[in-house]
């Protein structure tokens, strides 16, 4: 299956949350019944803000099991959790507090610690929880991914050493081109272990971006996001048609 066989174009933004939101719910059900729980790890922006408006209303708000639901984070910026610039504030306050979500299920970084420290207690808790086979990656059922206008994803920004990293599951990073600077981040490997990749993007901003990761001749095609490709999963791009104007 070829890269343009993975992607959905919508016209309109609410019919990519209609559609998405009943993506996340299809495979949050497929882990719970196949797993007994569903491990899944946000990334914050306008994903959030796409994601949220169709689970917190009927019907999925009724029909999704929200017990079996186990939230980490693809990244997050090193903000104390209520900031604005936090993913975990955004999402507390755009889904979290409207479904029935447990606080134990939600698995924020510790907004004490500076990046390294973080970095290292995150994969810890990532660990401790998903409980991998001594030397393997920790497997995810679905990791929900945007795209920056110069190709970044989580906080894998083009040109950072992190893009490169093979043995972390979770890198800090000190100088992120957009503010905030400190974050951390899932690394490619664990990225590229999930089960499930969701992309979203949105916006003509995007599109040269789009088009490098999709074109393997285009200059630039080897940006972070076009280096996400699930080893043993799945990896679907949900975009608008101001994002795929450029692919043909």
């Amino acid at each position: 299956m070829s890269m343009l066989d993975r992607i959905n174009i919508f016209s309109e933004q609410k019919d990519i949350s209609k559609a998405l939101a009943s993506k996340v719910a299809e495979v949050a059900e497929q882990a719970a019944t196949a797993r007994g729980r569903f491990t899944v790890a946000l990334s914050g922006g306008s994903l959030l803000d796409i994601l949220s408006p169709p689970l917190i209303t009927d019907p999925l708000r009724s029909l999704i099991h929200w017990t079996s639901w186990e939230i980490f984070w693809a990244d997050e910026r090193c903000v104390p959790l209520l900031s604005p610039d936090s993913n975990f504030a955004a999402a507390s306050k755009l889904l979290f507090k409207h479904v029935g979500i447990a606080w134990e299920q939600i698995h924020e970084i510790d907004d004490t610690l500076a990046p390294r420290e973080a970095a290292k207690a995150y994969q810890s808790t990532i660990k401790e929880i998903l409980q991998p086979p001594n030397g393997q990656l920790p497997r995810f059922d679905l990791i929900l991914l945007g795209m920056g206008q110069d190709g970044h994803t989580a906080s894998l920004f083009p040109g950072n050493e992190v893009v490169q990293e093979k043995q972390k599951w979770v890198a800090p990073i000190l100088d992120a081109p957009k503010p905030p600077p400190e974050r951390i981040t899932l690394t490619l490997p664990v990225i590229n272990q999930a089960r499930e990749v969701i992309f979203v993007v949105t916006g003509a901003g995007k599109a040269s971006a789009l088009r490098a990761v999709f074109d393997d001749q285009a200059p630039g095609h080897r940006l972070p996001a076009a280096l996400v490709n699930p080893a043993h999963g799945h990896l679907t791009w949900f975009v608008d048609e101001a994002a795929a104007e450029q692919l043909v």
